[in-house]
């Protein structure tokens, strides 16, 4: 009778031992899973982790490109700005109707502020020369507007020693009657 018990309770200790290696290969399997999903985790903050901060803080992240962008925007300041008299003018095609437009020149610096108001009556008579030849649809719409302030830019660009000195034209006011 104790032989019989014997193999029952070999049994039993093959079926632990296959029990106990199924949990260690679960174990292991379990553990290498979690090792992928560090490692993925980590690849992606590697590679993304700069941008995730950026959208979380709001704020650019040393080393990316919103940085750099930041930077150059601080960078560059708004030079000094010659605000000239308004232009009161004919409208182009229709004598009854005249327009009131006042413009803004940014330059680089004061010494070329200084040099471009000795220009002032030049540049009234070209600006004075584009806004004669515009329509009053020109004027009022927005986008026929930005192709006239690069016009009057482009223009006068030409009267200034280097074209950087003339940073910028704005127009302040348009009044169509």
């Amino acid at each position: 009778m104790a032989d019989e018990q014997r193999p029952d309770k070999m049994r039993e200790g093959a079926e632990a031992e296959e029990g106990g290696k199924k949990k260690s290969k679960t174990k292991m399997l379990m553990l290498i899973v979690l090792i992928l999903i560090i490692a993925a985790g980590g690849g992606s903050y590697l590679f993304f982790g700069k941008k995730i901060m950026q959208k979380l803080t709001g704020k650019p992240v040393e080393g990316t490109e919103l940085q750099a962008a930041a930077e150059t925007k601080k960078k560059e300041t708004v030079g000094p700005i010659l605000s000239l008299e308004p232009f009161v003018f004919n409208m182009s095609g229709n004598q009854s109707k005249y327009a009131k437009v006042t413009v803004g020149l940014e330059v680089k610096d004061i010494k070329v502020e200084e040099e471009t108001k000795k220009m002032v009556p030049v540049i009234r008579d070209k600006i004075l020369g584009i806004f004669g030849t515009k329509t009053p649809e020109a004027l009022m719409d927005v986008k026929q507007r930005n192709a006239i302030k690069e016009e009057v830019q482009t223009t006068l660009k030409a009267l200034f020693k280097e074209p950087e000195d003339l940073k910028a034209v704005y127009i302040t006011d348009i009044i169509v009657q």
